[in-house]
């Protein structure tokens, strides 16, 4: 008990008010990590003007979905504010959906007036610490890389009453969610941005990618199966061909990709791997 109080205290100096708004690993520790997940507009809205096909409501609810079961995969628990792609719902009652959550994110791609604008940004609390900059920060990084845009930055933008401008982040922050943000994957104002948002596969990797970042922030780990090379959760035919190629030396693996594709765990990835990995696929 004393241990506890201890860290209680401790942990007290950096609460702050009632919202006890707070950013490290601590959370995740003490119980299971919890994310609500906000797809930022219902039916068929915020369409592009330079690719028709494209709009924000459906990309997003889509990326919602995929980004929900690679949290998921990580073993933390997810919300979302909305079960219907159809259905409005005020901003600040999403928002305030963030009750009892850990971290609370909109998912968005912005628009311009210009279509060169091509930027990752986050809108984070307006007050902002530096501990809380780091996971939007990281995110804008991660984003940008895979999408091949420029990258934005950490934003804030507050309204007349000195309160947050946007409503879900009103909401989120009215029931003390420790952090939330806004994240706008580039802008679909920008065709390139758009034909890549447009794209499931490219949606696969954008969730895969923010859920690798948000768990690593949190630092929650993920088992995977023996085999499982490319980290997707199944282990299947494609896992067998990258063995192979891992094998035969025209892939270069990662540490952490070593470790699964070494099937009979001796140090090294060879034949015998090749062989145990397709044996165990066909049976």
């Amino acid at each position: 008990m004393a241990v506890f109080n201890r860290l209680y205290r401790g942990a007290e100096k950096i609460f702050a008010g009632r919202r006890r708004r707070y950013l490290t690993a601590f959370t995740a520790e003490l119980k299971k990590m919890k994310v609500m997940l906000d797809a930022g507009h219902y039916g068929r809205r915020n369409q592009s003007p330079v690719l028709p096909e494209y709009y924000e409501s459906i990309a997003m609810w889509r990326l919602c979905e995929l980004l929900a079961e690679e949290l998921e995969s990580y073993g933390i628990e997810v919300g979302k504010t909305r079960t219907e792609q159809g259905r409005d719902l005020a901003v600040t009652t999403r928002g305030r959906m963030a009750y009892g959550y850990d971290l609370f994110i909109s998912l968005h791609s912005n628009a311009s007036v210009k279509e060169s604008v091509d930027r990752v940004d986050i809108y984070a609390p307006f007050d902002v610490s530096l501990e809380q900059k780091e996971l939007p920060s990281l995110l804008i990084n991660a984003i940008s890389e895979l999408m091949d845009v420029s990258k934005g930055s950490v934003k804030k933008r507050v309204n007349d009453s000195g309160n947050e401008y946007y409503g879900v982040m009103r909401g989120a922050r009215y029931v003390g969610c420790p952090m939330y943000m806004i994240v706008e994957h580039s802008f679909h104002t920008n065709k390139k941005a758009a034909l890549w948002l447009s794209s499931d596969e490219n949606l696969k990797r954008l969730a895969r990618i923010e859920a690798a970042v948000i768990a690593s922030f949190y630092r929650i780990k993920r088992d995977f199966l023996k085999g499982d090379v490319d980290m997707d959760g199944d282990f299947d035919s494609v896992d067998v061909m990258l063995i192979k190629r891992a094998y035969f030396g025209t892939l270069a693996l990662d540490e952490a990709q070593k470790k699964l594709a070494d099937m009979n765990s001796d140090g090294k990835i060879d034949v015998f791997d090749y062989l145990l990995a397709k044996r165990s696929f066909f049976e």
